[in-house]
């Protein structure tokens, strides 16, 4: 029976706490709490059937709740007397456990609420079982909606042997990507007794769908892939391979920061080519990825800097000149969203020691190619690296006077700023990335990797990179991340945040970055 509790007078709680013509004891585990009975049965049905069928003994005085904690009992009684409670997520499943032992269907939709509003990459899965075990229909079906679109964070979590079968089932057939592999792995892997679930599983997986990197590198490595049924689904997947054209791969671009710059127009044959001579002879500029190539913004030209910006088109391979900058400035950071270009920071000096560092964050609209100024970072900073989550700019790290942990995020509808958690550790001449929902901090000098969580202002540190791509950038490419080069050191990496590990590329960079230079930028361009 659903209820709706409503506040009693203060008095009834004063006087349930002076044991004024209290008549009823009410017993969870050692805690004793002195109640009336008038007001339980008032307040709840099941104590109110209780005393109408005489349920307690003649002559008790107690009722022991064997099944209720003392510290959710107190809880229980506090909600009862005053209609208000404090739930938290320590206390969430004890209290819907007592409020459907007690009946109180009431307290019962306050937890589910809470919930709703709570659900995330860390506890998704206990939700889902909590709410098919209390039958809170609404909370199963948005917090099967956030497995669905939050699926790769939440394999990552500890709670993966928790999900049962028929949820990984409706992961699997929403997805059609070669993640489903990993999926699998991942659910067999976190508990025993699973491994005879795979054959059955593998239907769910479409081989068709994979790179043959992916399944040479990965599917055949399976140990559970070495049987009959494993090697029939191998010889089609090659089969229909040969047979097929290889997929198409987006362009990358890369750029040092002396303003030289090369394109590998196709990933299955990989090799740099030199991109047309950029209309600027520029250092210590800003790139980002936009829509079918990218920008370059600013940096300094004959020890002066620039307010200049360019496009570069793939498809064509030319450059276009876009209107300068409200502000000339270098060593700044720049990134690409939503038809806006936004440059964040920077130095307005001919060098670090005539000038100062900037605050001031301005957006070009490439739809009217106006500039605008936005709100000012409440910090000065250059070489900070930029996210976007959320239609949120997130702002993290980078250098005035030091090298910093702190993190600022933009919030695109209120036009404001706010911190965030810093970084666990700083990262110098790192790089930033943003995919599912987070924020991923790597390479620079300590070889980083970390991930931030906007949804809960948390970080987790993972697998460090073998190399430290100093200047090294990054960008996302068929769901991993890829680092690239770095001060002195031509290697590419690419990091799985499905399975916290990382591989080196058999493609090396043009060249190798001599003393400070680094690399500017990398961006991929899909065609």
């Amino acid at each position: 029976m659903t209820q709706t509790i409503s506040s009693l007078p203060a008095v009834f709680l004063q006087m349930k706490e002076a044991d004024e013509f209290v008549d009823i004891t009410l017993v969870f585990g050692k805690q004793r709490i002195a109640c009336h009975k008038v007001i339980l049965a008032g307040m709840c049905d099941y104590f109110r059937r209780m005393f109408l069928t005489n349920m307690l003994e003649r002559g008790s005085q107690e009722v022991v709740l064997k099944d209720i904690s003392a510290s959710t009992g107190v809880l229980l009684v506090e909600y009862l007397y005053s209609g208000n409670i404090d739930i938290t997520q320590l206390n969430a499943q004890d209290l819907l456990a007592a409020s459907e032992m007690l009946l109180l269907g009431a307290l019962k939709k306050k937890v589910e609420d809470f919930l709703l509003s709570h659900t995330d990459s860390v506890n998704c899965i206990s939700i889902i079982n909590l709410a098919r075990l209390y039958d809170l229909k609404t909370l199963l079906a948005d917090a099967r909606s956030y497995l669905q679109e939050h699926v790769k964070e939440v394999v990552e979590s500890e709670e993966m042997h928790l999900l049962q079968e028929g949820d990984l089932i409706e992961v699997l057939e929403a997805n059609a990507s070669q993640e489903n592999f990993l999926f699998i792995q991942k659910w067999m892997r976190s508990d025993e007794g699973r491994t005879d679930r795979f054959n059955d599983l593998m239907q769910h997986v479409n081989l068709s769908k994979c790179s043959k990197d992916f399944v040479c590198r990965t599917v055949m490595a399976e140990k559970l892939m070495h049987n009959t049924r494993g090697v029939q689904l191998l010889q089609q997947f090659m089969e229909s391979y040969g047979s097929a054209d290889p997929p198409k791969q987006p362009s990358l671009a890369v750029g040092n920061r002396n303003g030289e710059m090369w394109l590998c127009t196709d990933l299955n044959t990989p090799q740099w080519q030199p991109i047309q001579q950029p209309p600027f002879d520029i250092q210590d500029y800003s790139a980002c990825a936009s829509p079918g190539g990218f920008v370059v913004s600013g940096g300094l030209s004959q020890n002066s800097n620039q307010r200049e910006c360019y496009s570069y088109a793939a498809q064509n391979g030319q450059w276009n000149t876009l209107p300068p900058m409200l502000t000339a400035r270098f060593s700044h950071s720049s990134i690409y969203h939503n038809h806006h270009l936004y440059v964040v920071g920077g130095w307005d000096g001919s060098w670090c020691h005539d000038g100062r560092p900037l605050n001031s964050v301005d957006t070009l609209d490439m739809r009217n190619l106006q500039w605008n100024h936005l709100p000012p970072l409440p910090r000065e900073v250059r070489l900070a690296y930029l996210a976007i989550v959320s239609d949120n700019l997130f702002v993290l790290g980078g250098f005035c006077d030091e090298w910093a942990a702190d993190v600022h995020e933009f919030d695109s509808t209120q036009q404001t700023w706010r911190q965030r958690s810093p970084m666990p550790e700083i990262c110098k001449r790192g790089a930033a990335v943003s995919f599912n929902d987070h924020v991923y901090v790597v390479g620079g000098e300590n070889r980083s990797c970390m991930r931030f969580n906007p949804r809960n202002n948390t970080w987790t540190s993972l697998q460090r990179p073998q190399f430290n791509h100093y200047y090294g950038p990054s960008l996302v490419l068929n769901g991993n991340i890829v680092v690239f080069g770095g001060t002195n050191d031509d290697s590419i990496e690419e990091y799985s945040p499905l399975t916290d590990s990382w591989s080196t590329w058999t493609l090396k960079m043009s060249q190798k970055s001599q003393d400070w230079a680094g690399w500017a930028f990398a961006v991929r361009m899909d065609s």
